[in-house]
C-alpha cells in the first residue's frame, strides 16, 4: 500500500509541475509566405478559357501533372509560350460589364518562373474572340514579334513588337485564317479560303508587309484542312477533314506542296481526324499523334477522339491506334519515348505514356482537373 501511495504522489508531482514547464516555451506562430518561383522541372501549360469572366494559363508538372500555379487573363483569349518555357502571352478581353458595353483588349506578358505579369500592351480593339487556337497568337522566328489574329468580322493580323509593346501594323488578310511563321525571315504565311496560301513578307522595322498568293494547295469545297499545323524537318504540316496529311514548304517566295497521304487509308469504319489541336510530332522519332473519330460525316470536324493513332511520317503508316475518351486537344513531348498531355472540353488534362515496342501505344498515366474551356495545350522540356 505504501509503495502504491509513493508511485501516485510521484504522478502528481510531475503532473502539477508540467504546465509551469510548458508555459516558459515561447509562442511561436506559423510564418505564412509566398514561393519566389515555382518547383523546377518540365512543364505543360493549359489555356483556361472562359467566356463569362477571367481565364487563366495553368501551369503543370509534366511528370506528376502536379499544378504548379496559375497567371490570370481577361476572357475569350489565346495563349503563347517562348521556346525556352521563361515568358507566357496571353490576348484577351477585358469587358467592363462582361455581357454588354466597353472591350478593351490586352497583350499580356508573364514571366513563368514568377507567375508574375512583367507587362501589358493595349491592342487594337480587332482580336478575334474564339476558341482556343494556336495559330491565332504567334511569335515571329525571330522572337521579336507577337503576331495577332483578328476578325472585325474582316481578317487581318496585327504586328505587336515585343520589346515595346508597341502595335507596328495591321496587315489585311482579306479571306484567309490562321498564321504560320515563316522560319527564316520575319513573316508569316496565311490560309486563304479559295484553297491557296498567302505569304507575308514584312519589313525589318515591321512596319510595312508585301503578300504573295500560291498555286492552289487543297481543295476548300471537297475537303477542307483544320487550321491547326505541326512543323517537322523543315516543313510543315496540315491534316484535312477526311484524314489527308499536307506536307508544305513554307521556305520559299510561296508555300509549295510537297506531298500528301491518307492517314486512314484502307481502314474500316469510317475514322477521321476531329477537335480542336488535333495533332502533335515528337521531331525525334518522326511520328504524328494525331485525334481519330469514327463514323466520320458532314460536320463531325470537331468531335472529339474516340482514338489517338500514331503516323510514322516517313514509313506513311499507321503504328498504333490506343483507345481514350472525349481528348480534344493535345500535344506531345519531344523524347524518345514521348508523353501525351491531352485536355477534354469538360475539364480533364490526361497523361499518357507510350510504349516504343507497340508502336508508342498510349497508356494512362495520371489526369488532372481543368476549367473552362481548356484546348489550347503547350510544352517546353
Amino acid at each position: 500500500m505504501l509503495k502504491l501511495t509513493h508511485v501516485t504522489l510521484g504522478a502528481l508531482l510531475a503532473a502539477a509541475t508540467a504546465p509551469a514547464a510548458l508555459a516558459e516555451e515561447a509562442f511561436k506562430p506559423e510564418q505564412v509566405s509566398v514561393k519566389e518561383a515555382i518547383d523546377p522541372g518540365p512543364n505543360v501549360f493549359v489555356y483556361q478559357e472562359e467566356w463569362k469572366g477571367a481565364g487563366s494559363i495553368a501551369v503543370f508538372a509534366q511528370d506528376t501533372l502536379k499544378l504548379k500555379g496559375l497567371m490570370p487573363t481577361g476572357s475569350m483569349g489565346q495563349m503563347l509560350i517562348s521556346p525556352d518555357g521563361k515568358t507566357a502571352w496571353s490576348q484577351s478581353s477585358f469587358l467592363k460589364r462582361i455581357v454588354y458595353g466597353p472591350n478593351e483588349q490586352v497583350l499580356q506578358t508573364y514571366e513563368v518562373d514568377k507567375l508574375t505579369l512583367k507587362s501589358e500592351a493595349i491592342l487594337p480593339p480587332k482580336a478575334a474572340m474564339a476558341l482556343g487556337y494556336s495559330a491565332l497568337l504567334r511569335l515571329s522566328s525571330d522572337g521579336k514579334l507577337v503576331f495577332v489574329q483578328n476578325a472585325t468580322p474582316a481578317a487581318s493580323v496585327s504586328v505587336i513588337d515585343v520589346a515595346t509593346g508597341t502595335t507596328l501594323q495591321e496587315i489585311p488578310t482579306p479571306g484567309c485564317w490562321g498564321i504560320y511563321p515563316l522560319p527564316a525571315k520575319t513573316g508569316f504565311s496565311t490560309i486563304c479560303g479559295d484553297g491557296t496560301f498567302s505569304t507575308v513578307t514584312i519589313s525589318d522595322d515591321g512596319k510595312t508587309a508585301a503578300a504573295e498568293a500560291s498555286a492552289p494547295i487543297f481543295d476548300p469545297d471537297a475537303d477542307p484542312i483544320f487550321i491547326e499545323d505541326e512543323s517537322y524537318d523543315g516543313a510543315l504540316y496540315f491534316v484535312s477533314y477526311k484524314g489527308v496529311l499536307y506536307k508544305l514548304d513554307p521556305s520559299g517566295k510561296t508555300v509549295a506542296k510537297l506531298d500528301t497521304s491518307e492517314i486512314a487509308a484502307g481502314v474500316e469504319g469510317g475514322w477521321a481526324p476531329g477537335g480542336y489541336q488535333l495533332m502533335s510530332i515528337d521531331p525525334k522519332i518522326g511520328v504524328l499523334f494525331i485525334q481519330m473519330h469514327p463514323d466520320a460525316k458532314d460536320g463531325s470536324h470537331k468531335f472529339p477522339a474516340e482514338e489517338i493513332w500514331a503516323y510514322d511520317l516517313k514509313a506513311k503508316k499507321v503504328l498504333s491506334r490506343s483507345k481514350v475518351s472525349d481528348v480534344a486537344s493535345l500535344v506531345v513531348s519531344r523524347s524518345d519515348k514521348p508523353v501525351i498531355f491531352g485536355s477534354t472540353e469538360v475539364g480533364k488534362l490526361y497523361r499518357f505514356e507510350t510504349d516504343p515496342a507497340a508502336g508508342y501505344a498510349l497508356k494512362p498515366a495520371g489526369e488532372a482537373t481543368l476549367t473552362g474551356f481548356p484546348l489550347t495545350l503547350d510544352l517546353v522540356e
